[in-house]
């Protein structure tokens, strides 16, 4: 997997857990039954890491490196969150 692409999913996926309507139904099931998943789903540093950890094997299968895919999923998670909502506010006049 490119590292390009890395990101982009990374950044992606994240987006999709915590700010998609697709994912509503499965946090509102999991918030009652599991409040730390939840928490996790609402959070894109957390779900970043947890994005990146997932797609770690894309990458190599040494599982150190999964664990800094999961660091460098939860920096580009929060990165990609900053640049998106820095370019809304542009975008409406801010």
């Amino acid at each position: 997997m490119s590292l390009a692409l890395f990101v982009l999913a990374v950044i992606g996926l994240t987006h999709i857990v915590v700010d998609a309507e697709i994912s509503e139904p499965a946090h509102k099931w999991i918030e009652p039954r599991c409040p730390v998943v939840a928490r996790i789903m609402d959070c894109y540093q957390c779900s970043g890491f947890w994005s990146g950890l997932v797609l770690g094997p894309l990458v190599s299968w040494n599982p150190l490196v999964w664990i800094a895919c999961g660091c460098a999923g939860s920096f580009l998670a929060q990165l990609g969150w900053l640049v998106l909502d820095s370019l809304e506010m542009h975008a409406k006049g801010k």
